[in-house]
């Protein structure tokens, strides 16, 4: 009775079972772990993924690239390998590339491969470059 007479329709195979899944790539496709502007912590970051800092932190990020918002403020040890800086630092950085863009206020001492200030940041401390000038990414 409820039978459908159409054999072609039952041999061929769905379409969407035909295309293969893109292969997910964590580093390339991850979305950054978010410390919101209404949050404080005190304490340690570890990823291998990237930070995106809004909010403020008190402790040491260790991360693949290190993001932080014109609200943002960290009192800590950065180290990544891509440090974009557009809120406030205090403590140290190293990292293979550090941006500072105009509304950066940074009072550390900068480790780096690769550095870039913006016109208007301001910059209160000592850089240097790492040996050798690979960029790599710091160890966990």
């Amino acid at each position: 009775m409820f039978n459908k007479t159409n054999s072609s329709a039952q041999t061929q195979p769905n379409e969407q079972s035909k295309k293969p899944s893109a292969p997910r790539n964590s580093a390339t496709s991850s979305v950054p772990s978010i410390l919101g502007k209404d949050l404080a912590i005190t304490g340690d970051i570890k990823t291998d993924g990237d930070v995106q800092i809004d909010g403020q932190l008190d402790g040491n990020i260790i991360a693949n690239h290190v993001m932080i918002g014109e609200q943002g403020a960290i009192n800590g040890k950065l180290s990544a390998a891509k440090v974009t800086i557009r809120g406030k630092v205090t403590g140290k950085i190293d990292a293979a590339s550090v941006e500072l863009a105009e509304t950066a206020n940074v009072q550390a001492d900068i480790i780096q491969d690769h550095l870039v200030i913006a016109n208007g940041a301001f910059f209160d401390g000592k850089c240097s470059r790492k040996s050798g000038g690979n960029i790599t990414k710091p160890k966990l």
